[in-house]
């Protein structure tokens, strides 16, 4: 139990330096439209990443960043299906498909990733 409280510390600490860097990187960044890239979900992905990599070693690493993958793949899609139903079906019915539909392909797309 000590070990797991340890591990979700250093990757609290690890994605808040990562954040704070990226941040930094944006805020440098001209047109400000583009710092967007630079936010939260990559950098605490990679604070995540590196703990993990370092404590629990490189299959566990590559199993997150698999379902990493897959839930970036279902984000796009939700992000292409979003728009017309939110103008077709309201606020609340639109998210709840929208939610189903990048479900289905998180779910899809994880099991479809190579497996070494």
């Amino acid at each position: 139990m000590a070990r797991l409280i340890v591990e979700v510390a250093l990757k609290a600490l690890a994605g808040g330096l990562f954040v704070l860097g990226f941040a930094v990187l944006a805020e440098m960044m001209t047109p400000k439209r583009l710092a967007g890239v630079f936010s939260a979900g990559p950098s605490v992905a990679l604070g995540s990443l590196l703990v993990t990599a370092v404590l629990s070693g490189q299959a566990d690493m590559r199993a997150a960043a698999d379902g990493m993958r897959a839930g970036a793949v279902a984000f796009f899609v939700y992000c292409l299906v979003a728009p017309p139903l939110l103008s077709a079906w309201g606020v609340w019915r639109a998210t709840l498909a929208g939610l189903v539909v990048w479900a289905v392909t998180a779910a899809g797309a994880y099991l479809l990733l190579p497996r070494p």
